[in-house]
């Protein structure tokens, strides 16, 4: 991202300004520029920006992290909504401006494992505002400073749904696999450092294995088809360290009832092969349960964060119907993200005095790391806005 912040600082005071007609001019088309008096009225513009934008970045959860490469096309296939907004006000060389974007979008994904399939939701939410000044006001074109806010809010979500036919029948073979070296523990025949390496590989090899046995999981989780972070990207170890702790409580509570009975010898022997027998059934069912329950769940992570910025936005007026209006923004400044900035750059016509269409091409990066979550990614794309100015 540190390459990006030398790149885009130089397009936003290269190519500095904001989208024109309705939706950044806010100033008479071929006219000399008039004098500025407190009896000059507001003018007012409402738009609807159309963004194409693919995403590309790094999003990472407890430090797994996911290769970002989602096209416009993907996008697309996976919208479940889309909200867009833009406002704007204008007296004399004093100007207000708001837009506010909302993308939601989901993703279903076949695991065929322990885990049968997952389910994910995305939810972005961008919010700017900003106050601008114009510094210089030409006949055909004019220079406005801005400085503002950046306001992002990401969700994201995945539903985990497991196999419970096969999660029983993995709890059964993993149980009666541990069933001898859980004896020989009991017998004090082997340490309790060898039977926690042979408890620990069972598991890899019975469970953890059985998870995602066709890595379908990892690898769509390291590049997914919507912007989302790995959420599930630790749950096989989370779920081996379950299971550990789940045999260790239950070989601490066999081990009590049998040092209770104080047998030796032959007796005791007989009397850990049946408490272990009679316990298998049981801890398999109960496996299963728990397995189930961390295997079938629900993982979240939201955040939100604010970045103050400032930027430049001009506008070229060719004539009383066409002109190009370009935008540059950089902020963050280790507020919210270290780094924020947004380039925008259009051609706009003006169908009416007062409905003006603009198409361009527009780009947001934000590098923000916090409490668990990495969200270093770029939108881009190109946009098509319609508005009225009054």
């Amino acid at each position: 991202m540190r390459t990006k912040l030398s790149f885009f600082a130089g397009a936003v005071f290269a190519t500095v300004g904001h989208l024109g007609a309705g939706s950044m001019e806010l100033a008479p088309k071929e006219t000399a520029p008039p004098s500025i008096t407190q009896s000059e009225p507001w003018q007012f513009t409402i738009a609807v920006p159309g963004w194409l934008a693919s995403f590309n970045g790094t999003i990472g959860i407890r430090g797994v992290n996911a290769n970002i490469d989602v096209p416009v096309t993907e996008v697309l296939q996976h919208f479940d909504a889309i909200l867009a907004g833009r406002v704007e006000a204008q007296k004399g060389p004093f100007g207000i401006f708001g837009e506010a974007i909302y993308m939601g979008l989901s993703d279903v994904t076949q695991i065929n494992g322990l885990i049968n399939n997952i389910h994910e939701t995305v939810d972005l939410t961008y919010v700017d505002g900003a106050l601008s000044w114009r510094l210089v006001n030409q006949p055909r074109w004019f220079l406005n400073f801005a400085a503002g806010t950046h306001y992002t809010t990401v969700y994201e979500q995945l539903e985990l749904h497991s196999d419970p036919i096969l999660i029983q029948q993995t709890s059964k073979q993993f149980v009666d696999n541990i069933a001898d070296d859980l004896r020989d523990r009991l017998n004090k025949d082997i340490s309790n450092s060898e039977f926690l390496a042979a408890l620990k590989g069972t598991i890899e090899a019975d469970i953890v294995s059985r998870i995602d046995k066709h890595n379908l999981l990892e690898r769509h989780e390291s590049k997914p088809r919507i912007p989302i972070g790995p959420l599930g990207g630790r749950i096989e170890e989370d779920v081996a360290q379950r299971v550990e702790n789940f045999i260790e409580k239950e070989k601490a509570a066999l081990e009590a009832r049998i040092d209770a009975l104080r047998l030796m010898g032959a007796a005791r022997r007989a009397a850990v092969a049946r408490a272990v027998n009679a316990a298998k059934a049981r801890i398999a069912n109960q496996l299963a349960l728990r397995l189930d329950k961390s295997l079938s769940q629900t993982l979240s992570k939201d955040d939100y964060w604010f970045d103050p910025y400032v930027g430049l936005r001009a506008r070229y007026n060719f004539n009383r119907t066409f002109y190009t209006a370009v935008r540059g923004e950089i902020g963050g400044f280790g507020v919210g993200a270290d780094l924020m900035w947004e380039v925008e750059t259009v051609v706009g016509i003006n169908l009416t005095r007062s409905i003006f269409t603009e198409i361009g091409y527009r780009a947001l990066g934000a590098d923000y790391e916090n409490n668990g979550l990495l969200f270093d990614a770029v939108l881009h794309g190109p946009q098509i806005t319609t508005g009225i100015t009054f």
